[in-house]
């Protein structure tokens, strides 16, 4: 079995777009526009991350408590975390708990948790 996509019911599209595209490096594959809100379909360059994200007027949102996504950065992860403050957000510090990898953690506009490791 393979996970064909995950799916964010997001309050702003085009805030979700902008983060996932500029920060975790995401690429818009296609953007629908049906009668009740807009749809976006996300991935990395090799198609083997798929998000979906859906703004549809009158359904529920995401909710975030206990949700994390993590991104494996390429290259220094410390000049990664320079251009995430330098776009204007604010990230956690960079933590080192092994076994786990050197990491920071960041919340995308809808309040879920993007870790960013090695």
């Amino acid at each position: 079995m393979e996970l064909n996509r995950i799916t964010i019911m997001v309050r702003d599209i085009e805030k979700s777009i902008d983060f996932y595209t500029k920060i975790a490096g995401l690429e818009v594959q296609a953007k629908l526009e049906p009668p009740m809100g807009k749809i976006a379909f996300l991935s990395n360059s090799d198609d083997e991350l798929k998000l979906e994200l859906v703004e549809f007027r009158g359904f529920e949102k995401v909710e975030t408590k206990g949700l994390v996504l993590s991104f494996r950065v390429e290259g220094s992860l410390e000049e990664f975390y320079s251009i995430v403050i330098n776009a204007g957000y604010q990230p956690s510090d960079i933590f080192e708990m092994p076994p786990k990898p050197k990491h920071f953690k960041i919340k995308d506009p809808d309040g879920v948790l993007i870790e960013f490791s090695n």
